[in-house]
This record gives C-alpha cells, sequence and structure tokens, in this order.
C-alpha cells in the first residue's frame, strides 16, 4: 500500500486538535466544533450554479455515532474577495440525522456576486 503524506498529516492534526478547537476540512470552507469535530464527517460537497448567477450548495453530512443526532449549521456566502455577504438565510438552521446515516443540507446564495462560502456545524443545544 503506498502511503499518503498530505493526508497522514491532515489526519494528524485532526486527532491531534482534540474536541475544544475548531476543525477545518481540507478545503478549509467547513468548520466543526466540539464532539462534530470527530462524530460528524462531510462526505460530499457539491457546488452548482441555479438561475444562471446564484451559487447553490449541497453537502452531505454523516452521522457516525450509534444514535441519532442533532446539529447546528449556517452557511454563509462571500464575494470574490472574501467578504461576507449578508442575506435573509443568515443565522443557524437544526438538522437531526439518524444514526450511522446521512442527510444533505443546503444553501443557496441570495445575491449573484456570491463566490465562495463558508459553513460552521456546531453542537446543538
Amino acid at each position: 500500500m503506498k502511503s499518503n503524506p498530505p493526508l497522514l498529516i491532515a489526519l494528524a492534526v485532526l486527532l491531534l486538535s482534540g474536541c475544544y478547537a475548531n476543525t477545518v476540512t481540507s478545503n478549509q470552507r467547513i468548520r466543526k466544533d466540539g464532539w462534530l469535530s470527530s462524530h460528524a464527517n462531510v462526505r460530499v460537497v457539491r457546488e452548482t450554479e441555479v438561475s444562471e448567477d446564484l451559487l447553490r450548495i449541497d453537502i452531505e453530512v454523516e452521522n457516525t455515532l450509534p444514535f441519532d443526532a442533532r446539529f447546528d449549521y449556517k452557511f454563509e456566502f462571500l464575494d470574490a474577495d472574501g467578504r461576507l455577504l449578508f442575506g435573509p438565510t443568515a443565522g443557524f438552521r437544526q438538522q437531526q440525522v439518524p444514526a450511522g446515516a446521512f442527510v444533505t443540507i443546503t444553501a443557496t446564495a441570495t445575491d449573484p456576486r456570491a463566490a465562495d462560502f463558508r459553513l460552521t456545524l456546531t453542537n446543538a443545544g
């Protein structure tokens, strides 16, 4: 089996970061905190364009726990210069995920200037 040094380094960083630090995925656009850093896997990130000019994001989140879990999430959209774009969908939403299953969370930018996104996943309170 061939080793993959960048993957091994990323795994080591994730293991050493502990439960209290935000964990950022390799694309640095998804932040997870608390127990989510080790029990919520991001399986797929899909970026598409709808209505010819709006960015749409679909993300599959997997619950690796043997029981149902809830988490809060918030999408933020950024312009090409990395500035935050405000929109009517700002704020956290809650999602429940069955044990060992996955859900797809989705957001569509309301501003055609959106060029990138940021997703924050936190423990449901």
